[in-house]
């Protein structure tokens, strides 16, 4: 089954930023290289990690974070920190939002202020068509997640408080972003604060008003522009 898989590359202050790695050979190592160093590493849920270790492996010198939870299933790695809800963004140019309600995915987005992008992973997906038959199944009859900006059907079995998981969608969305970036189909250069409310419904729809939440950390000085790159898996 062909099923696309991104890693985003954000450029900071001071080299580097890999959100949810995929497999990295040497060519992709070169084109990375010619960006700048690799000095963070972050596996932003509990299903993006398959290829973790490798990266660590390969950026031994790398900051590497992940999500609570994560230190069982990946025990080989030595991570420097968890993001969850009591703690502050490592980097000043990101403010980090949590879904909150769905143990089983506990996953963090991120606002690169600067470049007004929201990066997410499986929170929505956009695909727009199926590489593969197989992969059309999946997606169309089994995620309900094909033609659009959309929430795989996945989530209702994930979320165990869908209250919790509404306001965190809804603090995500009081933030000021136009690019929407996720792990699965293609970027929304802009309207992706209307796609991320579009395609959230299911989850939103038991909350009537905007929470006054904030992020768990916002930028304190004006960062550098931002850098991406991606590839399947």
């Amino acid at each position: 089954m062909v099923f696309p898989v991104r890693m985003t590359v954000l450029r900071l202050r001071d080299g580097l930023l890999l959100i949810s790695p995929i497999a990295i050979d040497d060519e992709l190592t070169r084109e990375l290289a010619a960006i700048g160093p690799v000095r963070y590493i972050l596996a932003p849920n509990l299903l993006h990690h398959l290829y973790l270790p490798a990266a660590c492996t390969r950026y031994p010198d790398a900051a590497v974070y992940g999500v609570p939870g994560l230190e069982r299933k990946r025990p080989e790695v030595q991570f420097t920190g968890v993001l969850d809800g009591s703690t502050h963004s490592p980097w000043p140019e990101i403010a980090i939002f949590a879904i909150d309600g769905a143990p089983p995915v506990r996953e963090v987005v991120l606002h690169h202020t600067s470049s007004r992008s929201m990066i997410v992973t499986d929170l929505v997906f956009n695909m727009e068509r199926a590489l593969s038959p197989a992969s059309w199944v999946i997606l169309r009859l089994f995620a309900r997640a094909l033609g659009g900006v959309a929430q795989s059907r996945l989530w209702r079995l994930f979320t165990r408080d869908r209250q919790a998981a509404g306001a965190s969608v809804r603090a995500v969305l009081t933030a000021d972003f136009d690019r929407l970036i996720m792990a699965h189909g293609d970027i929304i250069h802009t309207g992706g604060r209307e796609a991320l409310m579009q395609g959230t419904q299911w989850m939103r729809q038991e909350q009537d008003h905007l929470p006054d939440h904030r992020p768990l950390a916002t930028a304190a000085r004006k960062p550098p522009r931002a850098s991406g790159n991606s590839g399947p898996h």
